[in-house]
């Protein structure tokens, strides 16, 4: 017989009483990974997702970053994200929204310091976190299940935050350029009636010459990245919420319904309503 000890000099990784809570667990299937998902950010959660089959690209704070089997990719709170899920392959991931996220000497929220690179490999520990998703799926769907859930992604994340600050790779720090500054004065004011002219009034710069340089970086207009951040918003809440359409348009900045129904079918494929029952299915 073999008997282990807890060892005395260990130290919890997460405060008394200020443990992380878990709010949702997805297991998106390829179908629903081919769904695009526009750039948005949760200002109240954290996410963690663990890529179980294929490979996909993300967009994380203006970076561009390839996960395949075995990766975490982290979403800290407050940054901007999207997911292209797209290079080929099937791709398949849980995904895992947690609050409360309190770690010593980091920000409310954030699992990855600054400067770490937010996909991380899970190496041999991979089949361990996959059956912990298995464990929380099995009981989140029971009302019964719900504390133990809780307590399986407080583990979850334990052992996540240790492997990011054992292994967590540091990447180059991107200059505070141009598109930086722009991409950041979107972000705060694309629920307002935004115009290119605007934006190049902020940045003091020629409005030619800055949507070329914001498109060289990222890959889009300014105009269209404020249009993906809004539709972005809508997506996430058709899904967390039961706001109706016509108030969701309102919210991120659309006076008119229609409109925003169009503008939003022309950038994810289908209807503000489709696509609400595609993803709560």
């Amino acid at each position: 017989m073999l008997q282990y000890f807890i060892k005395g000099s260990a130290v919890p990784l997460f405060p008394r009483g200020l443990e992380p809570r878990l709010d949702y667990i997805c297991n998106v299937d390829a179908e629903a990974s081919k769904m695009p998902r526009s750039m948005h950010e949760h200002a109240h959660l954290t996410e963690a997702v663990l890529v179980y089959e294929g490979a996909g690209i993300f967009m994380i704070g203006g970076r561009q970053y390839t996960a395949k089997k075995g990766d975490f990719v982290i979403y800290n709170s407050r940054t901007v994200h999207d997911e292209f899920g797209g290079n080929g392959e099937e791709l398949h991931t849980y995904c895992i929204g947690i609050s409360n996220l309190h770690l010593p000497g980091q920000p409310d929220g954030q699992l990855v310091p600054a400067g770490v690179c937010p996909v991380i490999s899970a190496g041999e520990a991979y089949g361990d976190f996959l059956s912990l998703c298995h464990l929380i799926e099995k009981e989140i769907q029971t009302e019964e299940g719900a504390d133990t859930a809780n307590l399986l992604t407080r583990a979850l994340f334990t052992k996540l935050a240790r492997l990011i600050l054992n292994y967590g790779v540091k990447e180059d720090q991107q200059e505070d350029g141009l598109a930086a500054r722009m991409r950041r004065y979107i972000d705060s004011h694309y629920r307002e009636e935004l115009r290119l002219s605007d934006i190049a009034a902020a940045m003091h710069a020629n409005a030619y010459y800055l949507s070329h340089v914001f498109k060289e970086q990222s890959g889009f207009s300014p105009m269209k990245y404020a249009t993906l951040r809004r539709i972005g918003e809508a997506q996430n809440l058709l899904i967390n919420t039961d706001m109706t359409i016509t108030a969701i348009a309102a919210q991120i900045g659309y006076n008119n319904s229609n409109y925003f129904q169009n503008a939003f079918r022309n950038a994810v494929g289908i209807s503000p309503g489709e696509y609400r029952k595609k993803w709560t299915k």
